[in-house]
């Protein structure tokens, strides 16, 4: 409320200094008219006076439009010391000139362009001009005057020209404020994600309200959506990944919103696999910055992102949307959702534990917020305390609760070249994702699928087993490079580097390798640098570009006192040259993982670096 005030007092201010300024422009223009361009006694005047009283009425309504024009002339006449009497008559047509501008402007031609500087140039000059003035001026002149119609039937043209090519150029619109808030210049995709970035979530009320107010006014697009929505501490991302490639292949069109992005923010709205264009999103971005300003709490950064990322799927009349809670789930944004399909818990394990609780009940607390009454819910984890918790939750709500039987999980081939699994009637199953853990995130939407088909979904044999064979994700266990084999995998919390330690132990035996890794200060860093410890030949410490992250100096001396040869890195690119030139002196293979936010500069700085050229470094 406070800063609308502001706002409001700083656009008065505003719009008096420029309307002071207008007069006095328009003075200015009268007495120079009426000393240098005077012809035939004053008769013939060639002036243009009445542009900066036609531009405050286009700008500031009928009033200040008229207030200037009278002002303007009285104050023209007050400064040509002239014998007689003002002229009143000649007064009240420069006042019209103001207001029925600002009339035109207001209330026939309301949107700002080139139709609206034409309407409220022409009338203000037929009837101030051309019609009003003339009359007071015929004392002077008689019928002589009326030879001066024509010659404002010239400079009407010329003075509404003029109006079009400055309220055109955007530097002078948006100075004398005539570029409105919904018509302000269309961002650029960097406008778009500046915007987005420039709130820190973590100052904020925790809850549901503000993204509520923010979608009501978008007209609640998720009202028209289909959702399977997705919780857990690991095995998020794959999992909508594997379920959207299946649910696209059965033929339908399916919105995909996962978090964190690992490369290009677009990632984290997909449909049918293609993520949101640069465009598209810039012009949901314009359609929601106006809400969201308005917003007396302000939305946060994930909250923004929810809203955008629901309206463009409403927009694209998605079948399904496969929606991936960013933090935990109760208070989570995308939790604005009233009934979904089904709701997912992938699994739950310690992270965010100063946010979420720290403990697993509580952090299973959180994820099972996305239950809601009288729907489906899977559970696919294998902790007990969890389990207990949400189906505690499920019976309260009268959800029913599916399992996932891992035990049913049996992998068949495990290579660099992708797994073949069975689970259950689902026989050779072919995945394209590497990692030890990914057939048994497979099997998590093997049981996602039986359920959705099982509320008459139709989802053919065929589309599951292509859907599955073709589907791609990023960041989890992906081979960068073959020769020499690097692999990065965005294990960020002890379960994930476990799982991801665990993948190299089968892929690899027994066979220690180097590792590139860095890691967040908040996570139990230590257990994570026990676990890599335990496949490490040499490890390679940098510093993530995040807030955050833990300093490389202090990560390799926790893998020194472990006996683990570790070299601190002063950059992703430093520990890439020196990691690949011992990798292939060695002939080793290289790990990078311990956090997302260095899969994107790794690829960066792969694709720059000449990997042969590192032997010479």
């Amino acid at each position: 409320m406070q800063n609308s005030k502001k706002m409001a007092l700083f656009g008065s201010i505003r719009a008096l200094t420029i309307s002071a300024m207008l007069t006095a422009i328009s003075v200015v223009i009268g007495i120079f008219c009426k000393t240098a361009l005077n012809f035939d006694g004053g008769l013939f005047r060639i002036t243009f006076e009445n542009l900066p009283i036609i531009l405050s009425g286009i700008l500031y309504g009928p009033i200040v439009g008229g207030v200037v024009g009278a002002c303007s002339d009285l104050v023209s006449y007050l400064l040509s010391s002239q014998a007689y009497p003002p002229n009143l008559i000649v007064t009240l047509g420069a006042t019209l000139v103001g207001v029925l501008s600002g009339i035109s402007s207001k209330l026939i031609i309301r949107k700002k362009g080139t139709l609206q500087i034409v309407v409220s140039g022409a009338l203000a000059h037929i009837v101030g001009s051309m019609i009003v003035k003339p009359i007071g001026l015929y004392q002077f002149y008689g019928a002589l005057v009326l030879l001066r119609i024509p010659l404002y039937m010239l400079i009407a043209p010329v003075e509404i020209l003029l109006l079009c090519a400055l309220l055109k150029r955007k530097s002078f619109a948006k100075a004398v404020g005539y570029v409105s808030e919904k018509e302000t210049p269309k961002m650029t995709y960097d406008d778009a994600l500046e915007y987005i970035h420039k709130i820190n979530w973590t100052f904020c009320n925790p809850g549901l309200d503000r993204i509520k107010e923010l979608c009501e006014a978008l007209g609640s697009p998720q009202k028209s959506l289909k959702f399977i929505h997705v919780a857990g501490t690991n095995g998020k991302g794959s999992f909508c990944a594997m379920l959207s490639s299946v649910l696209s292949k059965a033929g339908y069109k399916v919105g995909t919103f996962t978090s964190p992005y690992v490369k290009t923010f677009n990632e984290r709205m997909a449909i049918n696999g293609e993520m949101v264009s640069n465009d598209e999103l810039v012009s949901l971005t314009e359609k929601v910055k106006p809400i969201a300003d308005k917003m007396a709490e302000k939305p946060t950064e994930f909250e923004l992102i929810t809203a955008i990322a629901l309206e463009y799927f409403a927009q694209s009349n998605c079948d399904y949307v496969v929606l991936e809670c960013g933090l935990g789930g109760r208070l989570d944004s995308t939790n604005i959702i009233d009934t979904p399909v089904l709701s997912v818990i992938t699994g739950i394990d310690f992270d965010h534990t100063s946010i979420l609780g720290d403990t697993i009940e509580k952090i299973a607390f959180e994820k099972a917020g996305i239950i809601k009454p009288g729907i489906p819910c899977l559970w696919c984890g294998e902790s007990k305390e969890a389990e207990n918790i949400i189906s505690a939750r499920a019976l309260e709500l009268g959800s029913e609760l599916f399992s996932v039987d891992h035990s049913k999980t049996e992998i068949k081939d495990l290579t660099l070249e992708g797994t073949n699994f069975d689970y259950g009637e689902y026989k050779n199953v072919h995945i394209p994702l590497l990692g030890k853990y990914q057939p048994f995130n497979a099997s998590n939407v093997l049981s996602a699928i039986d359920i959705l088909k099982s509320l008459g979904i139709d989802i053919p044999n065929e589309a599951i087993y292509d859907g599955l064979s073709v589907v791609e994700w990023h960041a989890r266990f992906e081979i960068l490079s073959k020769n020499p084999l690097i692999i990065a995998d965005g294990g960020h919390n002890p379960q994930g580097v476990k799982s991801a330690v665990d993948s190299v132990k089968g892929y690899f035996e027994n066979e220690k390798i180097n590792i590139i890794t860095g890691v967040m200060a908040d996570k139990d860093y230590r257990y994570i640098a026990e676990q890599i410890g335990s496949i490490a030949n040499e490890v390679y410490c940098i510093r993530p570009d995040n807030p955050r992250a833990l300093g490389a100096d202090e990560y390799a001396r926790v893998y020194a006192e472990n006996g683990i040869t570790a070299y601190p890195c002063e950059s992703v690119s430093d520990a890439l040259k020196k990691a690949i030139k011992a990798s292939i002196e060695q002939k080793k293979a290289l790990l990078c993982v311990g956090s997302l936010y260095m899969y994107s500069e790794i690829c960066k700085c792969l694709d720059e670096l000449d990997v042969s050229s590192a032997l010479d470094k």
